[in-house]
């Protein structure tokens, strides 16, 4: 796993972070590294979720399994994507070392020979639990787009989070990026099918020619049809003499 920063990791917010997760993963026999990348503010993409925050002066990191950030619409899945290729085991060491961390970290017991969500204890971690979940946002759309504000999946998390906790807010922010994403997503597409190129050189020859016969037929019946011809002959050369 890698903790990706904005701020060096000389800052004591970040120290304090990547100490206190870096004690869990030695417990769980994982591996966590830490990755500092300054932000390019001309450019309009974050590479990571945190760089949105770190822009408004907020300490923040993203934990991900890659040391690189992605390009744009690279590793973002497929239509061939199955429930079935996610592992669940290294999905359950995960939220145990993010959810030990935070809990450390948010009661101050860092540094501490103590274990918040020790196996077989009533704060354990549970499988099946999150299997559960794995399963509903397996199933569920979670792009800016498809997310109303009142979607089903964001008031399942809301009310996940009022059984546990006290004092529970939620807010919609607004975050500027390089995309523009609205809150309908049901809307009518009206599509007209135009006529080709060729049939507008078409009508430009029809409507051409007709006015080159109206114009031939009012000079023949006004002026006659030598004035008509004479319209297309070369007129004649003059000569200037000279003395």
């Amino acid at each position: 796993m890698w903790i990706h920063v904005s701020k060096p990791a000389e800052n004591a917010y970040i120290k304090q972070i990547f100490e206190g997760f870096l004690n869990v993963a030695e417990e769980l026999g994982l591996q966590v590294g830490l990755k500092h990348k300054k932000i390019n503010i001309s450019n309009t993409r974050v590479a990571w979720e945190h760089e949105q925050f770190s822009r408004l002066r907020v300490t923040a990191a993203t934990l991900s399994e890659l040391s690189v950030a992605p390009e744009l619409l690279e590793s973002t899945g497929g239509l061939f994507d199955n429930r079935h290729f996610v592992n669940e085991a290294a999905i359950v060491r995960s939220v145990k070392l993010v959810a030990e961390s935070l809990a450390r970290h948010i009661y101050g017991q860092q540094g501490k020979n103590i274990k918040i969500f020790a196996d077989n204890s009533s704060y354990a971690v549970n499988p099946s639990y999150i299997v559960s979940w794995l399963d509903l946002l397996s199933r569920t759309p979670r792009v800016a787009p498809f997310l109303s504000k009142n979607d089903p999946l964001i008031m399942a998390l809301k009310k996940e989070l009022a059984d546990h906790t006290v004092d529970v807010n939620l807010q919609h922010e607004v975050l500027d990026g390089m995309f523009t994403f609205y809150d309908s997503t049901r809307s009518r597409l009206n599509i007209y099918q135009v006529a080709s190129v060729t049939f507008d050189l078409l009508l430009l020859l029809v409507l051409g020619s007709y006015l080159i016969i109206l114009f031939s037929f009012l000079v023949i019946t006004t002026r006659g049809l030598d004035d008509l011809i004479s319209l297309f002959r070369r007129p004649p050369s003059r000569k200037v003499k000279t003395a």
